[in-house]
């Protein structure tokens, strides 16, 4: 099953909700054929991934995965991207990466989040912010596609970012990881930061420019 000819992207997803679909239609609308991303919490290089598809098509970009064995995969199976072992929060240094008892997906440097999934171990790893991997692996311009998912600590570094005058076209971030929807919130700081709704996919909202409104909607 390849999928029909006029699929315009494809008849293949790799993300959990049909997100790589929604943003690749999108970029579409916005005239970009192969959009940059920066994966945030990226897990692995085609289960569940937001960006693999995009990649397949001619994308490049980073990824962030702090678990050394998926950072591993990351390397062999995406050797054309930057892929960085750390992990990303508010703050540089270095913080205790919680490993629980649920998928590896699961693994976050947010305490409430692993105490409630169950703890298994904990080790410290290194941590940057968002305009630290921007300004040191991408030439301090925000890549095309934002996607975090990040158990926990999306709001946080969500507002910790500084954008400036050339933020990403399109952000997708997790706004219910089983322990409790934050959207409201998550909608107001990105109505702040000057991103509108687009729509959810899953558990996912995906934002675009306000100022791209019109050309996604075609008003």
């Amino acid at each position: 099953m390849t999928g029909h000819p006029h699929q315009w992207f494809g008849g293949r997803t790799y993300a959990q909700h049909g997100d790589d679909l929604a943003v690749l239609n999108i970029f579409h609308r916005l005239g970009i054929a192969k959009p940059s991303y920066l994966d945030v919490g990226a897990y692995h290089p085609f289960d569940l991934s937001n960006t693999a598809l995009l990649y397949e098509r001619g994308s490049r970009g980073i990824n962030v995965e702090p678990n050394e064995a998926h950072h591993a995969l990351f390397l062999k199976a995406r050797p054309d991207d930057i892929n960085l072992c750390v992990g990303v929060a508010p703050m540089n240094g270095r913080l205790a990466f919680h490993h629980v008892a649920a998928d590896p997906g699961r693994f976050t440097f947010d305490v409430a989040t692993a105490t409630t999934l169950g703890i298994v171990k904990s080790v410290e790893a290194p941590v940057l912010t968002l305009n630290e991997i921007v300004a040191h692996h991408a030439g301090g311009a925000w890549p095309d596609l934002l996607s975090i998912d990040i158990e926990g600590l999306d709001i946080d570094v969500l507002r910790s970012a500084e954008f400036g005058g050339g933020p990403p076209r399109v952000v997708v971030v997790e706004a219910d990881n089983g322990s409790g929807s934050n959207a409201a919130e998550l909608g107001a700081l990105m109505a702040v930061k000057g991103f509108t709704l687009h729509s959810w996919c899953g558990s996912n909202m995906i934002f675009v420019r306000a100022a791209d409104q019109a050309l996604v909607w075609g008003d």
